[in-house]
């Protein structure tokens, strides 16, 4: 083995070689080791949410969307078209806001580089979610202006940004200093409020009304693109609660139980009102209550991941189906859609 100390001549000025990275030094944040080092790990399973991520690479432009225009245009009712639209226009502002939210709050936060790249990954992804509801409003040919221009003025659309924006907001703060412990307990809840409410919950019972719809026949191209996002979407929050729970354990920090309990119960409420706005009456198969019931439902499960008591006891799973959107393994006929298989690897796992 050479010896490099003795074999190479370094300017005068040049400080010394630093020690080898020690990976029980690694941390989720605070850390002082190399981040520029991936290996040796110590979050193996962080390098693996980035291995899976890979095997879900789509675009929107893979899926045949003309059946979609049809329906739109001839089958839907108008109490569907304002449930498609507005759907959409939640959506498109929502994964901008997580795009910002990852890649300018939360990544750089992250002193290992396994979990920065998975996180990278992230960014990319919630890109490509906007561009395809940006695909979908272009192909039916809505108005953009007045579709992405709902969530400044439908009030029940943007609570919920306003809500999102507030808590997030806490995390980009220029002057938060994690070694701090009120700072670092405001910066895990709101990384809590992102994985566990805005895409654990928010997102992944927000495309069911779409699914509802695809369910009966109708808007299954737009349904099948929303099963790509689900997909990705299961994987985000599956890592951000597992980056939770680390970091609650590494750095010996408890959540204020009462702070946990008002984000669920804020996020209820808002989800209620959403659900009430783009379903005053019920569409067959789906309706407001049912929504806020399969809402609760899911918080339950988010708040048992991280080892907190459920928020809404009792809640019902209205929607056996919603899992078996982000699970499903779909093979197609060339003819119906340019994809051959729903991934390109073998089965996800999160």
């Amino acid at each position: 083995m050479l010896d490099w100390e003795s074999t190479t001549q370094l300017p005068n000025n040049a400080t010394p070689a630093p020690k080898p990275v020690n990976v029980e030094d690694k941390r989720v944040i605070n850390g002082e080791t190399d981040v520029n080092q991936l290996a040796p790990f110590k979050y193996p399973w962080a390098w693996e949410y980035f291995m899976n991520a890979n095997k879900n690479h789509w675009t929107p432009l893979d899926i045949n969307m003309a059946q979609d225009v049809h329906d739109y245009h001839h089958r839907l009712s108008s109490a569907e078209k304002h449930l498609y639209e507005n759907v959409l226009a939640y959506l498109t502002t929502s994964d901008i806001l997580a795009m910002r939210n990852i890649g300018l709050a939360v990544m750089e936060k992250m002193t290992a580089p396994e979990l920065q790249i998975y996180q990278a990954r992230q960014v990319y992804e919630e890109s490509l979610h906007t561009w395809t509801y940006q695909h979908c409003i272009e192909t039916l040919n809505l108005d953009q202006q007045e579709i992405y221009n709902r969530y400044r003025i439908v009030p029940q659309i943007h609570h919920k940004i306003q809500i999102a924006n507030q808590r997030l907001n806490a995390a980009m703060s220029p002057s938060i200093n994690l070694k701090n412990h009120d700072d670092l307990h405001e910066f895990i809840m709101s990384y809590l409020f992102f994985a566990a409410v805005f895409e654990g919950c928010w997102f992944y019972n927000g495309f069911s009304p779409i699914f509802a719809l695809q369910r009966r026949g109708l808007m299954r191209g737009t349904g099948e693109q929303l099963q790509y996002i689900l997909r990705d979407e299961a994987m985000h929050f599956s890592f951000g609660l597992k980056v939770v729970n680390q970091i609650l354990d590494e750095e010996n920090i408890t959540l204020d139980p009462q702070a946990v309990m008002e984000m669920w119960h804020e996020s209820e409420a808002a989800e209620m009102a959403y659900a009430k706005y783009i379903l005053p009456q019920p569409i067959l198969g789906y309706s407001s209550d049912y929504h806020s019931e399969q809402f609760r439902f899911i918080a339950n499960r988010r708040a048992r991941a991280i080892n907190q008591p459920e928020p809404f006891p009792g809640a019902k799973n209205v929607s056996p189906w919603l899992d078996e959107q982000a699970n499903m393994r779909k093979e197609k006929n060339f003819f119906e859609s340019r994809v051959i298989e729903y991934q390109t690897g073998a089965s996800l796992e999160w």
